[in-house]
């Protein structure tokens, strides 16, 4: 087992016009929150920014030559605007036949708080949102976390996750996989397993709940978005991997991707700024 793949987080097509249009008091506000965002000289309209960041991406992914492209959420800054969406998939059509792309929903693809409605939305649009599949002895598994996140619209969602996690780990490691590894937009959490609730993680309560079963069955990494930045944890053996922005960066770390090797001795990642793409990869 020895391969490599791209993950890459919050391309959210839109994001640079709407900050564009916030007040100073408005940026403040972000600021408290730890959201850095940089006030613009001048209102943004369409969505440049976010096509050439995103193609930079799907161009080093086609040199690259990934196993897989995971894209975990926010890939548009909001689900009804069509002029998102089209170019979201218009620019992933660049990418080429055999590197398939795996989808993971985000809060701003089905909302803070999902409902019946934006989830069937979400799944025409880009399929499964709990899912999971496999490469070369390793299992991947791939969850909503915006629903983890907030379930009061939809509880029974939330119990399909939880059973589905269950039923599909236990599967793979009854079938020999190698290693686990799962795909969320938001993270786990950020320092520690057991730290406070908070608007980038998942609460507490539900986060332990996916812990246990993440421990039981050994998973080595979890892969997210979210915050606009990179962050690493851990909790035992288990990675929690935080992925900055291919879009609007909200912190120090300018926008990028990371590559992902995963090899019999284990997982290593590196992340990679737009203006610092590599040629090729060696595992």
């Amino acid at each position: 087992m020895a391969f490599f793949f791209v993950q890459m987080a919050d391309p959210q097509f839109g994001m640079f016009a709407f900050f564009s249009t916030l007040t100073d008091e408005e940026v403040e506000e972000r600021w408290r929150r730890r959201l850095f965002v940089r006030k613009a000289p001048e209102i943004i309209t369409g969505f440049a920014d976010e096509s050439r960041l995103y193609t930079l991406a799907i161009e080093a992914s086609n040199r690259l030559k990934p196993a897989f492209v995971a894209m975990c959420g926010d890939m548009v800054n909001d689900p009804k605007d069509q002029n998102q969406l089209d170019e979201l998939f218009r620019i992933t059509a660049m990418l080429q036949d055999d590197i398939p792309i795996h989808w993971v929903s985000g809060n701003h693809d089905v909302g803070d708080a999902p409902t019946t409605e934006s989830l069937a939305l979400y799944r025409e649009r880009f399929g499964p949102d709990n899912f999971s599949f496999d490469h070369d002895g390793c299992h991947f598994a791939v969850i909503n976390s915006s629903v983890c996140y907030n379930p009061e619209n939809v509880p029974d969602e939330w119990e399909s996750i939880v059973q589905f996690l269950k039923d599909d780990l236990s599967t793979a490691r009854a079938n020999g996989c190698e290693d686990i590894i799962l795909f969320t937009h938001h993270p786990l959490f950020l320092e520690r397993a057991d730290e406070g609730d908070g608007y980038s993680v998942i609460p507490r309560d539900r986060r332990k709940v996916i812990l246990d079963i993440l421990h039981e069955h050994d998973v080595s990494s979890v892969f997210a978005g979210h915050w606009h930045r990179n962050n690493y944890a851990e909790d035992g053996k288990l990675q929690m991997v935080v992925t900055g922005a291919v879009g609007y960066p909200l912190g120090d770390d300018p926008s990028g991707l990371r590559v992902v090797k995963v090899r019999g001795d284990g997982v290593t990642h590196k992340y990679y700024a737009m203006d610092d793409l590599p040629d090729s990869i060696a595992l």
